[in-house]
This record gives structure tokens, sequence and C-alpha cells, in this order.
């Protein structure tokens, strides 16, 4: 049913990854289930691949996990009697058995005054019993994981402001201005041979021959790429803790959405808010003549840029990170945007990934759950697609 769900559909890589890490784990073989496994079986690597910079089954797990928590929102998925959870940090799948209702309702109840085994005076104990006992391992696995995993309680601590208050987050996404070509551009190119390719676009009129008028401004109606993936891979790994969102064009939200409620800024200068409210941070997006640069406020002339390209290309690129606990929101206050779309999408990445956030979380000084704190990324890109972000400056206040 899973495979063959809408929210598998179209992408074979992730039915063969799933397909592949459930028939392991059920042969006993989820210890073998690593990286480099899963890029030679799954992915079709050689074994002598390096796979420092190759950021495919990281990626694959990713989505294996984004479509997974989309089906079982579903009602198809809320029916099953079984759910595959891939945690992060693992390519290993666990297995949890769905409760019936009328088995949660009886637990209580069910307990003795001994408090060494249910009661089995009447069928329902009996159908309790039953169902609790069979979960312990499921329940066991799961406090292994957990202990095991310090990452994971980093994670936990980092996005507690969010997880603890009764609202939805409000994820406020970026509006960026987009330029279509005016009337008369699209009329002098109706009689124009189109270009050939994957790209096929029609021909706009030499430069020498438009004038600004031909570029009409688009708002509220576009979103980036990079911002788009921090949003759904945020709201999935939301979904899957029961964590609802509410999904909104930053340029709707007023300043009394977000007061008293968590929320979640995608972008940079695209994003009203973000501008807004970074005025007494230490780390802040400035503009550079034509381009927009990550700039220390404490140590005049430090900042991180990337060159501007026509073409929007960049081998490299600087991403901002903050968790405002003390926000003027009275809400906390997540924010990420990169200087292009490639460190918005890492960002996403790593707020969603228990073993990338965690790891940045652990070099902390002890204390920071109760604090703001900032930190200034910088991600490779490899074939348009950003690798492991690394931290090069950070600030806890």
């Amino acid at each position: 049913m899973i495979l063959i769900s809408p929210s598998f559909h179209g992408s074979k890589r992730c039915h063969q990854f799933l397909e592949y890490a459930c028939e392991q784990a059920l042969k006993g073989e989820s210890g073998a289930l690593k990286e480099r496994t899963v890029a030679i079986a799954v992915f079709g690597r050689p074994p002598q691949s390096d796979l420092g910079d190759d950021t495919i089954v990281r990626v694959g797990a990713r989505e294996v996990r984004k479509r997974l928590a989309q089906y079982y929102v579903t009602p198809e998925g809320t029916a099953a009697r079984v759910r595959i959870d891939l945690p992060s940090g693992t390519y290993a799948p666990e297995f949890h058995y769905a409760t019936p209702v009328h088995e949660v309702e009886a637990v209580a109840p069910a307990e003795s005054p001994s408090g060494m085994e249910p009661r089995r005076n009447s069928r329902t104990g009996m159908a309790v019993a039953r169902g609790w006992w069979a979960k312990l391992p499921a329940v066991a696995r799961g406090l292994k994981f957990w202990s095991a995993n310090p990452n994971s309680r980093l994670f936990q601590k980092f996005w507690e402001p969010v997880f603890q208050s009764p609202g939805p987050l409000l994820v406020a996404v970026a509006h960026p201005i987009v330029y279509h070509p005016s009337k008369r551009v699209l009329e002098w190119s109706e009689g124009q041979q189109p270009p050939q390719g994957p790209a096929v676009q029609r021909p706009v009129q030499p430069p020498g021959q438009m004038v600004g008028s031909d570029l009409v401004p688009v708002l509220n109606q576009y979103v980036g790429f990079g911002d788009m993936v921090a949003a759904s891979e945020v709201a999935a790994m939301l979904a899957r803790k029961g964590k609802p969102v509410r999904l909104r064009m930053a340029s709707s939200v007023e300043f009394a959405d977000m007061q008293r409620t968590p929320s979640f800024l995608i972008g940079a200068v695209t994003n009203r808010w973000t501008m807004e409210l970074q005025q007494n941070w230490r780390f802040r997006f400035a503009p550079h003549g034509v381009d927009t640069v990550i700039a220390d406020s404490q140590s005049p002339g430090q900042e991180w840029s990337i060159p501007s390209k026509e073409d929007g290309s960049s081998p490299d690129d600087y991403f901002l990170m903050c968790r405002i606990k003390n926000s003027v929101t009275g809400g906390a206050t997540i924010v990420v945007g990169g200087l292009k779309q490639f460190g918005t999408e890492a960002a996403g990445h790593l707020l969603a990934d228990s073993d990338q956030l965690g790891g940045i979380l652990h070099k902390l000084a002890s204390g920071w759950e109760s604090r703001n704190l900032q930190f200034v990324l910088h991600a490779r890109v490899i074939g348009n697609t950003p690798a492991q972000p690394e931290v090069v400056a950070s600030h806890v206040w």
C-alpha cells in the first residue's frame, strides 16, 4: 500500500530505498544498513566512491522520511496496522503496531494495585494485556535509540519551544518579486522560432529594444526552490511528531499573527519579517552593492559573501540560522536564509536532521537551551545540490 500510494508515486529511487531497507531489517541485517552499502545497493555507486561530498544517500533518506510522513496523514496511512519509521541518524527502519482506540481507552483501569500485571478478569482486560505487551519491544527500541543517540536529545531541546507550544508553528515563506515580460514583448515573440531543448521558453526582444515597462513585477505568487525545500523538510519532521503547521506568505503575515506563537521565518531579504526582526541581532543580512552579505555587527568589516553570477549558479553558499527564544513576538522565532537558494535548502535539511543539528549543538557551552542562538554556516554546492554545511561563526546570548 505504501509504495503504490500517491505519496510515493513517481519516485523509483524512494521505492527502491524503502523496499531495500525493510527487506534488510526483516532479515535481521539492520546493522548492515550503512551509507556505503545503501549507496552501492540502491543508487548504484561503485564500492570505492568517496561519499564525503556525495550526499545522495542522505538526501534519499530525507526524501523517504518526508514521503512516509505524508503517507501517514492520509486516510490509508492513518488506518494502517503497522507503521514504518526511518529515524533521523539511521538507515534502519522501525516497525510499530497501531493501537486500536478501544484498547487505548481501557488501558488506565487495567493496571492492578500491585503494578505487576494487567487485570485479566474480562475479555477487554485480556485485549489490553495483549496490546500493551506486544508493544514493549517497539518501546524498548525507541528508548534504546534515544539513550544511545545524544544528538536526538539536543535536537529535542532545540525544538522544545515549538513542541511545547499548544498551537501550530507559523511558517512564513519568503515573497520574492518575479518579473514577467510585458504584453508588447510577448506579442513580438509570438512570431519568433522558440529555442529547442529541455528548458523551452519564448525568446524576448533584444536588450536594445526593451524599456523598463517591459518588465512587469509580479508579487506574492512565487516561492523559491530553497524556501520550498526548507518549509517541506521542517513540516514533514513536525508531522512525524504530531505538530501541525500554518503555511503563509511572509508578506501576508502581520505582527499580531506572530505574537505569543512560535514562528519559522524562511528567507533573507525576500522575507519582510527577517529584515524587520534582525535589527538587534549580531549577524544580519546587509546590502553590499548589488549583492547581499551576512555581516557581523560586532566586528566591523567581517562579512560573508557570494559573488553574483548572471545564471544564478554558485560553487558554495553561506546562510544564517537563528533560534530566538526570547523574541519580541513573545514566542520562539526560528529563522533561516541563504545568500542564494542553496543555503536555504541546506538549512531546511539541517533543521530536520537530528544528527546534523545535534552535532552543531553539541559544541556549544552548557545552558544554551534557554538562550538565543545564531549560526553562520557555509555549504559547498555540488551539481546544484548543497553538501552538509559547516559552522563558520556562532553567537549565544
